[in-house]
């Protein structure tokens, strides 16, 4: 805002001088009028840039949300999603490719709508917060464990367990976007709570 008015003066200002050179030796505007109309120049053409002047759809949203934040969580979710994706095609197992990718699709549905409409931020922080970090460290140690040459019993245990919890995590992404598209904020800290639950009960370590 501060660096909009900033400029916004400036503009005003060489409009505002312009207006005042033109009256006043080109037209030989008497200077009063000239400066009356120069001043009245400028004021008029701060105040159209004022009202034209792109709005922050981020500001005031509540719950500790504000334009930075949005900002941050919409530019770290391409980071994540770009990591997710390039762990993608590390994996060689076609279906769980082809999870992981449903996964992201709906992802980048969910922070589309959120890009759409910031206040559904307030719906979807602490959901993303949990949830797609623990995706990405699901899918990096089945990364880590697919690529070991030698699959020992345990490691097949542990990249089943990844499987069920990509599901969970599938099924929970699904769950959240539909919750976006309704407004619906009921029972999350629920869904949250289970599968915290479900995640421990299938520790990979």
């Amino acid at each position: 805002m501060k660096k909009f008015t900033t400029l916004a003066g400036i503009i005003a200002g060489i409009a505002a001088g312009a207006v005042l050179l033109g009256l006043y030796f080109l037209l030989q505007f008497s200077l009063i009028i000239t400066v009356a109309l120069a001043l009245a120049s400028y004021f008029g053409i701060y105040l159209i840039l004022f009202a034209i002047r792109p709005k922050d759809r981020f500001i005031n949203l509540g719950d500790g949300i504000n334009a930075e934040m949005l900002q941050t969580v919409l530019r770290e979710s391409e980071e994540k999603i770009g990591e997710l994706q390039k762990m993608e095609k590390q994996i060689k197992d076609e279906q769980i490719r082809s999870k992981i990718d449903h996964i992201i699709g709906t992802v980048q549905k969910i922070y589309e709508n959120i890009r759409k409409d910031p206040e559904k931020m307030k719906i979807a922080k602490q959901f993303l917060s949990y949830y797609f970090d623990t995706c990405i460290s699901i899918v990096k140690k089945y990364t880590q464990l697919s690529s070991q040459e030698v699959q020992s019993n345990e490691i097949s245990k542990a990249l089943q367990k990844a499987e069920i919890m990509l599901s969970s995590i599938d099924v929970a992404f699904e769950k959240q976007l539909a919750k976006l598209l309704s407004n619906d904020v009921m029972d999350l800290d629920v869904e949250i709570e289970t599968l915290e639950k479900t995640f421990k009960a299938e520790d990979l370590n």
